[in-house]
């Protein structure tokens, strides 16, 4: 029988996150496949949308179904970076890193005092022109460069190239826009570890 505590694992959004997990594993498999990956990375997107819902719903949010959330999200992102470019290495472990660095503070994250620039990005839950900007880039930016070097855009939608390369063009610049603000949420951890009194002084 589950204990309390651990009922919490089978909330109805922890396990769409579990499913998302599936569905990234089935990607990865399928790498090599854009009729197979394309689906499975986009479904894990869209019910990336819904776990949240779901939890508010269902009255299910907890600190761990946030945490999962993110680390489901840090996943598919890292899986297409990695495997796309070498390069895509270093973008995967910036984002991990700010995850560690904001996540170790738990919720209180998103309620930190910040500049006016990462305060635009993220106000009201990033649902404004720059934070729906930067979480588009965030996003789908990987996705869409995994269309362009398989060519899914030109050659199996047949979109017109102006449309193609407009949508790497947009999607890379709000990518960008998440950058200064991944940076200061990474300083702003620093300055808070070296500021703490050390125990043994």
């Amino acid at each position: 029988m589950t204990t309390p505590r651990l009922q919490v694992l089978w909330y109805v959004p922890n396990i769409i996150g579990y499913i998302r997990l599936g569905l990234l594993l089935a990607a990865w498999l399928t790498f090599d496949i854009p009729l197979f990956l394309v689906p499975f990375y986009t479904l894990s997107i869209i019910l990336d949308g819904i776990d949240g819902w779901a939890a508010r719903k269902l009255h299910q949010v907890s600190k761990f179904g946030a945490w999962l959330d993110v680390v489901v999200d840090c996943i598919g992102r890292s899986l297409l970076w990695c495997c796309l470019y070498k390069w895509g290495f270093f973008i995967a472990c910036l984002e991990w890193l700010v995850f560690v660095c904001t996540h170790n503070i738990g919720p209180a994250w998103r309620s930190a005092s910040a500049p006016w620039w990462v305060e635009a990005v993220m106000a009201k839950g990033f649902k404004t022109a720059p934070g729906v900007f930067a979480i588009a880039g965030l996003h789908v930016l990987p996705l869409w460069l995994y269309g362009h070097e398989t060519g899914v855009q030109l050659y199996a939608w047949h979109l017109p190239q102006v449309v193609h390369y407009s949508g790497i063009v947009l999607l890379a610049a709000g990518r960008l826009l998440c950058v200064p603000v991944e940076l200061w949420f990474v300083w702003n951890h620093i300055q808070a570890l070296i500021s703490e009194k050390d125990p043994s002084s």
